[in-house]
C-alpha cells in the first residue's frame, strides 16, 4: 500500500537480513506496522506475529482486512475530500494514506502517470490490490493486530522485534513530533531485556551494528529539473545484548 517512508522495494532484503541474523520463530512484534508491506513478508515465519500501530484507522483497516474485508477499487475524488473528515475507518486509512499523493496521510489525491498499457493509472486501486496481497500472504499465520504507541509496549526474552519509525530529523508521518532520542533510549531497554531489536534508520547510535543496507532514490517530488529524486541509503542495525559483569 502506498505509505510514506513504506518498505515494499526494499522488505526483501531487510528481511533476509533479519531471518539469517536470528533463528528464533516464535514472538514477532511490528510496533510502527505502516503499509504492511515488512509485516506481510515477516508474519509467515513466526508463531505468534502482532502488528501495531498508533493510527487508528490504519488499525482499523487491517483488522478488518484479517477479518475479510474486501477494500474498494475507486475512491473518488469528491469521497477523498469527505473521507478527511470523517469518522475512523477501514476505507478512511485506505484513502487517507492509498489514494494520497506519496502515501502521505491525505496529501492530496493521487493523480497522473500512466500504466504501461498507455492507460491513466488508479493510485487507490494498486493500494487495495496491494492490501489484498500482502493479506494473502499472513492470514495463515492467524497474526493479530493492536492500536498502540510503541512505548505500550513490554517485550519477552527472546521476541523478535523490528521497528521503522519516523525517521529523525524527516518529515512525520502523521504522529506529529517523534523524539528519536527517547526511541533509542527505549530500544537499549528491549536489548537488554532480551529482545531481539532491529531498527530501519539512515543511522543509529553508537552501539548499534548496520548489518544491511541498501541505496535507492525517495522523495515525496522530483527535483525542479524533473529527472532524479534524492539517492539514500536506507540501513538495518541490531544490538547485541551485552552481557552482565560476572562478580569476580
Amino acid at each position: 500500500m502506498r505509505y510514506i517512508g513504506g518498505k515494499s522495494r526494499l522488505v526483501k532484503g531487510i528481511a533476509t537480513a533479519i531471518l539469517d541474523d536470528t533463528d528464533l520463530r516464535g514472538e514477532y512484534l511490528e510496533p510502527f506496522m505502516g503499509g504492511g508491506a515488512m509485516f506481510g513478508k515477516m508474519a509467515s515465519h513466526f508463531a505468534k506475529p502482532v502488528g501495531s500501530d498508533m493510527h487508528e484507522d490504519l488499525m482499523m483497516m487491517w483488522q478488518a482486512v484479517s477479518d475479510g474485508w474486501e477494500p474498494p477499487q475507486i475512491i473518488t475524488e469528491a469521497e477523498y475530500a469527505e473521507l478527511k473528515n470523517a469518522d475512523p475507518s477501514p476505507v478512511r486509512a485506505l484513502a487517507g494514506f492509498g489514494g494520497s499523493f506519496g502515501g502521505k496521510w491525505f496529501g492530496g489525491y493521487a493523480r497522473g502517470g500512466m500504466t504501461a498499457a498507455g492507460e491513466p493509472r488508479n493510485y487507490l486501486s494498486e493500494s487495495a490490490r496491494a492490501v489484498i496481497r500482502i493479506r494473502s500472504s499472513f492470514e495463515k499465520s492467524l497474526p493479530s493486530f493492536q492500536r498502540a504507541d510503541y512505548r505500550d509496549w513490554a517485550p519477552n526474552e527472546g521476541e523478535v522485534i523490528y521497528c521503522d519509525p519516523p525517521y529523525a530529523n524527516s518529515q512525520g508521518y502523521s504522529t506529529g513530533g517523534f523524539d528519536s532520542a527517547e526511541f533509542w533510549s527505549l530500544m537499549n531497554d528491549w536489548v537488554q531485556a532480551g529482545a531481539s531489536v532491529y531498527v530501519s534508520e539512515y543511522s543509529a547510535p553508537a552501539g548499534w551494528e548496520c548489518i544491511w543496507e541498501q541505496t535507492h532514490r525517495v522523495s515525496l517530488k522530483r527535483s525542479t529539473q524533473g529527472r532524479s529524486r534524492q539517492v539514500t541509503t536506507e540501513r538495518l542495525f541490531t544490538k547485541r545484548l551485552t552481557p552482565l559483569a560476572v562478580a569476580a
